[in-house]
């Protein structure tokens, strides 16, 4: 019996079996990849147009301005200073450079700008409040407050709010101010309301002087040691003082009040 010589099983090539499987996931990747990055960039660009077509519609430009916490400071005033933003698009409106321009005026503590769509802004605003109407000191001899300079109204920080009256009248009337003492007259300056003939004097920080002005003269008559503490209890020593002086007619005076239980007096 003849037996049939066995054929070779032919086996793929390793090569072949190996590089053929590679290459066409890899090229179908990549058109995956380049396919999604055209979908995704048509989007960003529809999107990005989209904006821009949107925000330059008219009903998105600015049409009203609403105010919040106005009290000194006058909303038709207001509105002239910021006049150019009427007109301006929402969405392209820099809040912080409206925010910066409002706080440079003075009065001005605290800004905050909303955008209220589609065509207003609204400004909340936090007054600063005046604490003390600050004079000038005189120089010429005897002048102890230089009254033909507009004095400045300042707040309890120490900002100026402006320069020239009106100014409230039961503030306390400052001179010679220096941020040590300036506390000080604030706490005194409630004591001394309707009196517009007292100047609180703060050139030395150890001793509160008051000076009294007759009105009509701007003369001085009279002045008050304080010392650098317990104005209040003091204050009210100096009243009864100043009661009995005016029962004697006196209308020169000196009152020092630095040493405990003890009133100073010269005439």
């Amino acid at each position: 019996m003849r037996l049939k010589a066995n054929k070779k099983r032919k086996h793929p090539s390793p090569k072949k079996n190996r590089i053929e499987p590679q290459v066409k996931p890899s090229f179908k990747g990549a058109l995956r990849i380049l396919g999604a990055a055209v979908f995704f960039g048509s989007g960003l660009f529809a999107l990005i147009f989209g904006f821009e077509l949107i925000g330059a519609l008219p009903v998105f430009e600015v049409k009203e301005i609403r105010w919040v916490g106005l009290n000194h400071l006058k909303e038709d005033v207001m509105k002239r200073g910021v006049q150019p933003l009427f007109g301006k698009n929402l969405f392209h409106l820099n809040i912080q450079a409206v925010q910066r321009r409002l706080l440079a005026n003075p009065w001005i503590k605290e800004a905050t700008v909303k955008k209220v769509f589609p065509a207003r802004l609204l400004v909340i605003v936090k007054e600063r409040k005046p604490a003390s109407v600050e004079y000038d000191s005189g120089k010429k001899t005897g002048e102890i407050v230089n009254l033909s300079i507009p004095p400045y109204l300042v707040d309890e920080e120490g900002v100026t709010l402006q320069q020239g009256g009106p100014y409230p009248p039961d503030l306390p009337r400052l001179i010679n101010v220096n941020k040590a003492g300036y506390a000080a007259a604030l706490s005194l300056g409630h004591l001394v309301k309707g009196r517009p003939d007292v100047f609180i004097d703060l050139f030395d920080p150890h001793n509160l002087r008051v000076y009294f002005m007759e009105s009509e003269t701007k003369t001085q008559i009279g002045l008050l040691h304080l010392g650098e503490a317990q104005y209040q209890e003091k204050w009210h020593d100096f009243l009864n003082v100043e009661a009995d002086l005016e029962e004697r007619g006196l209308e020169r005076w000196e009152i020092d009040l630095r040493i405990p239980g003890k009133a100073v007096v010269k005439t």
